[in-house]
């Protein structure tokens, strides 16, 4: 198959390139190895509090759904179980799985998302364990319940959410605590750390208790906050969050059975005794970070910047990388929600559409102000530290391209 543009990912950036891009006269081909479009939009379904009012339920399925319809009566390609398996300058993308084998493309946007992170701990491969993707997945898009009480753990905002989507989907989820002390998850089993990360999803907070949590952690009582929440206080849409107590073991023959609570201090050490607490299934929630192997692949220069997430492509502004007529957008560039994946694919589109000398429907600098502000009204800040990521992305990429410069003219 050939295309003027090949985008390696189904999701909210993915698809959203799609539409620019056609709208635009290009030919489109999306690859996706799982069986449906729509990436992680298929399990997201909440609140959005700066939504206008009449907006403000967050139906990621239905925006999937609505993305796609657009994309195919604009005439984009879609391959779904189609798994990529090298990405290589040309543009030639190989594939498994699919009747077509090969596309060629004059330019490539890799929309590949992210993965999660592993949680491991004592108990961990019984069946009845979920990651928190997996059971947001099962519950908002297969309407499938992940046990009847359900434990969660790891304290971020997408465990926070996806505990709340469970409750409302009438699971009976009985807490979501910290994750265990061990050299894997230092930052994880901090109580400051899950303090901090609580004001990160204050605006999802539906009552007024997180909302003042949320405020705290930007101030100097996070840590007094911290000792004050070793008393059952802290209650998220009535799911209570453990902020002073550890699931240290998952207990269970066959499935899981129980988990094991122990009071831990302010800096997670373990303090008290351990509580047995019965249950049928654990979420666990660890983080996410950029799913970059193919960016490796194709050639792409790669940075570790902490506060995106992890490894990154190195990526201009405009959304190019080091590899010519190759572009990122989505999670891929740093974990971040849905909207600001969906104005990113836009303005990756926008600066490919320019570069076959056309013109899209918006400049580049109307596409990253547009970005700018999905960031700024993002419900949901997986990392809070995400401008001090994108400065030190925009020094790297000066930094590359005065050095490309210069090496050009040298060989002039």
């Amino acid at each position: 198959m050939k295309v003027d543009v090949a985008i390696i990912g189904s999701g909210p950036a993915g698809l959203a390139a799609s539409i620019e891009l056609a709208r635009s006269g290009l030919s489109v081909a999306i690859v996706d190895e799982y069986y449906r479009p729509g990436g992680r939009l298929l399990g997201q379904l909440y609140d959005d509090p700066h939504a206008p009012v009449n907006q403000r339920r967050w139906d990621g399925k239905k925006v999937a759904t609505e993305l796609v319809e657009q994309a195919k009566t604009l005439g984009v390609t879609i391959l779904c179980g189609a798994t990529v398996w090298s990405v290589s300058p040309g543009w030639q993308i190989e594939l498994s799985g699919s009747e077509e084998k090969s596309v060629y493309a004059k330019a490539v946007l890799l929309a590949t998302g992210a993965a999660e992170k592993a949680l491991p701990m004592p108990g961990w491969t019984l069946p009845g364990v979920f990651s928190v993707g997996a059971a947001q997945t099962f519950t908002n898009v297969h309407r499938v319940a992940i046990g009847k009480r359900v434990m969660v753990v790891g304290i971020d905002p997408l465990a926070l959410s996806v505990a709340m989507e469970m409750k409302h989907a009438g699971i009976d989820v009985i807490g979501v605590a910290m994750a265990p002390r061990s050299p894997m998850t230092e930052k994880l089993s901090s109580p400051i750390q899950a303090l901090s990360r609580l004001g990160d999803a204050a605006a999802l907070a539906p009552n007024l208790f997180l909302r003042t949590i949320g405020r705290l952690t930007a101030g100097s009582l996070s840590q007094v906050a911290v000792y004050a929440l070793s008393l059952p206080l802290l209650q998220v849409d009535g799911i209570p969050v453990h902020i002073r107590k550890a699931v240290t073991k998952i207990e269970g023959e066959q499935s899981v059975e129980a988990v094991i609570l122990q009071a831990v201090s302010a800096k997670g050490e373990p303090t008290g005794r351990e509580e047995r607490v019965e249950v049928d299934a654990v979420c666990l929630s660890a983080g996410l970070y950029p799913l970059i192997e193919l960016a490796q692949v194709a050639g792409c220069s790669l940075t570790h910047i902490p506060e995106l997430g992890g490894m990154v492509p190195l990526y201009g502004k405009d959304l190019s990388t080091t590899a010519e007529g190759l572009y990122v957008a989505g999670n891929i560039t740093g974990i971040e929600g849905a909207k600001v994946a969906m104005a990113q694919g836009k303005l990756a589109a926008v600066s490919i559409v320019q570069t076959f000398g056309k013109t899209p429907s918006l400049t580049k600098e109307e596409a990253i102000q547009a970005v700018e502000q999905a960031r700024a009204l993002s419900p949901i800040q997986f990392f809070p530290q995400v401008q001090v990521g994108l400065a030190k992305m925009e020094q790297l990429w000066c930094e590359a391209w005065l050095q490309r410069e210069g090496e050009q003219v040298w060989r002039m």
